[in-house]
C-alpha cells in the first residue's frame, strides 16, 4: 500500500507538471515572437512561429532569415498564401517548416531559396531540418535565368522535405545534396520548366559527391569540404521527376580521377515517377548498395550514349562495393539504347544485385532492355522485355 501511494504520488505530481506546461503553453499564444530584434510571428498553442507576412519581400526576407537562421529548435508555419521574399534563405540547425498551401516566391531569378553554410565537416554544418509543404517558385525559372540549385544542403544529416513542389529548369537542380546522410525526401514534385536545352545534362534532384569541380560553392568554404565526401541513406519516396536526367548521383574525373573510388552508399528510391528528355532518367554512378522499387521511369533522350532508364554504374576501382546488396524490382522502365543496365568498369563489382519482376523497354531491342554486369552474384528472375 505505501508503495502504491508513492506511486499515485508520483504520477499526479507528473501530471500537474505537464498540464502546468499546457497551460504555459497556453498562455503564451498570440504573443509577439522577436528574434535577433526581428519581430517573425505570434506563438501558437502547439508552440510554433506563425510568421507575420508583408506585401514587402525585403521584408519578408528578413522574417524568415530571422526565424530560420540560428541553431535554436522552433517550428514556423508560413500562412496558406504567397511570400515573397528578395534573398536567399540561409538555414540554421533543428528547424521545422510548415508551409502546407503556401507559395514561397523568390523575386530575385539568380538566387536559391535555401542554403546554409559549412561549418563542420562529418555530415554536422546542418541538422535536424524538415520541411512541410509549400511550393517554393522563383521568378523567371521558365527562362532559365538560374543556374543554382533552389534547396541546397551540404555536409547536413536528418533532412527530410515532404509534400513540396519545387521549383526548377533544364539547367538547375530543383534539390541539390552535397555529401549528406539519413535524407528523406517524400511525394515531392521536381519538374523542370522552360525549354530543354540540348548541352546541358542538369537534374532535379542531384546526389552530389563534395569535390572542388562538383561543388565550387561549397569549396569556397575550405578545402577540407571538398575531399570527396559522399552521399550515405537517401531515401526518395513517391515523387514525381522530370528534367535533362531525373535522378543523379554524381561523381567526377577531375583532379586526375583521384575521387572516381569514392561511392555514394544506400540509396533507396521507391513509387516514384522519374522521367528524362536528354539523358538517362535515373543516373546513379558509383553508388551502392541501391534500392530501386515501385518505380515507373523512362528516358526519352535522342543521345543514344546515355538514353539509358536506369543505369547503374561503377566507374572506379573500390573493391568495398561489394559487400553491398543491389535490387530492382516490380518497376517499370524504359530507355533508347537500354532499359536498365548495370556493369562496372574499373575492375571491382558490385555485391549481389536482384534484379525481378520488372517491364524493360529498349528502343534498341528487347535484347537490350536488360543488361546485368560485373556483380559477386545475381539474382534475375520474373522481367520482361520488350523493344519500345
Amino acid at each position: 500500500m505505501k508503495n502504491f501511494r508513492r506511486a499515485l504520488s508520483i504520477s499526479l505530481g507528473v501530471l500537474t507538471l505537464a498540464g502546468v506546461m499546457t497551460c504555459a503553453q497556453a498562455s503564451a499564444a498570440g504573443k509577439t515572437v522577436t528574434v535577433g530584434g526581428v519581430e517573425i510571428g505570434t506563438m501558437q498553442k502547439d508552440g510554433s512561429v506563425l510568421l507575420n507576412v508583408s506585401k514587402d519581400a525585403a521584408q519578408n526576407g528578413r522574417v524568415i532569415t530571422a526565424a530560420l537562421g540560428d541553431n535554436k529548435k522552433r517550428t514556423v508555419t508560413i500562412p496558406a498564401k504567397t511570400f515573397k521574399i528578395d534573398r536567399a534563405i540561409w538555414m540554421g540547425s533543428n528547424k521545422t517548416i510548415n508551409a502546407k498551401g503556401a507559395t514561397i516566391y523568390q523575386t530575385v531569378p539568380e538566387s536559391p531559396i535555401i542554403i546554409h553554410s559549412c561549418t563542420k565537416t562529418d555530415y554536422k554544418s546542418l541538422q535536424n531540418v524538415t520541411i512541410n509543404g509549400g511550393t517554393w517558385r522563383s521568378k523567371n525559372n521558365e527562362k532559365a535565368t538560374k543556374g543554382t540549385s533552389t534547396f541546397r544542403f551540404n555536409h547536413a544529416q536528418n533532412i527530410k522535405i515532404k509534400n513540396a513542389t519545387v521549383d526548377t529548369n533544364y539547367v538547375s537542380h530543383a534539390i541539390e545534396l552535397v555529401a549528406c546522410k539519413n535524407v528523406t525526401i517524400y511525394k515531392c514534385n521536381l519538374m523542370a520548366k522552360g525549354k530543354q536545352k540540348n548541352d546541358i545534362y542538369a537534374e532535379p534532384l542531384q546526389i552530389d559527391i563534395a569535390t572542388t569541380a562538383t561543388a565550387p560553392t561549397v569549396a569556397g568554404y575550405g578545402s577540407k569540404f571538398v575531399q570527396g565526401q559522399v552521399c550515405k541513406n537517401i531515401k526518395v519516396t513517391g515523387c514525381k521527376i522530370k528534367g535533362s536526367r531525373g535522378i543523379c548521383t554524381n561523381k567526377t574525373d577531375t583532379e586526375n580521377g583521384k575521387w572516381l573510388k569514392k561511392h555514394h552508399l544506400n540509396i533507396t528510391i521507391s513509387g516514384c515517377t522519374v522521367k528524362s528528355t536528354r539523358t538517362e532518367a535515373l543516373c546513379l554512378h558509383n553508388a551502392a548498395g541501391v534500392t530501386v522499387k515501385n518505380c515507373n521511369i523512362a528516358s526519352t533522350g535522342s543521345d543514344y550514349n546515355y538514353n539509358i532508364g536506369c543505369y547503374l554504374a561503377s566507374l572506379g576501382n573500390n573493391s568495398a562495393i561489394s559487400k553491398y546488396k543491389n535490387v530492382f524490382t516490380h518497376n517499370t522502365i524504359k530507355g533508347g539504347r537500354n532499359g536498365l543496365y548495370i556493369a562496372t568498369y574499373k575492375g571491382n563489382k558490385f555485391g549481389p544485385t536482384t534484379v525481378t519482376n520488372n517491364k524493360l523497354y529498349a528502343k534498341n531491342g528487347a535484347s537490350a532492355a536488360l543488361g546485368v554486369a560485373n556483380c559477386t552474384s545475381t539474382n534475375i528472375k520474373g522481367n520482361k522485355l520488350y523493344k519500345w
